[in-house]
């Protein structure tokens, strides 16, 4: 954290996950504070999100109301995302048109912008 710039907090779109969010969110303020960190928040990012589940949905809600425009849009639950970690291979080697792959693309996308 300290060497970088931009930081994206990752969190499952699982209930004891997004708990976590608000203890990250604090320890980087208090870096900003109190070691002189000059790193932002690019965002919170929700992952393995099904919109089936009501956790998930909930979940994604609870980040919305709590951290607001700070949520990033969120990456879907895809059984080939595990695929690919058990092949070695990338979701843009296996299959670059999938949704994950798309979504994942579009993240790039706006980190690159900053």
């Amino acid at each position: 954290v300290w060497a970088s710039d931009l930081v994206i907090v990752p969190t499952a779109t699982e209930f004891l996950s997004a708990d976590g969010v608000g203890k990250i969110l604090r320890m980087l303020s208090i870096l900003q504070e109190k070691k002189n960190w000059r790193g932002n928040l690019l965002g919170i990012l929700p992952t393995f999100y099904d919109e089936q589940t009501r956790e998930s949905k909930s979940t994604i809600e609870d980040l919305r109301e709590r951290f607001d425009t700070s949520v990033l849009p969120p990456i879907h639950r895809a059984t080939l995302l595990r695929e690919c970690a058990a092949q070695g291979q990338t979701i843009f080697e296996m299959d670059p048109l999938c949704r994950a792959a798309k979504q994942y693309q579009a993240l790039t996308q706006m980190v690159l912008k900053f």
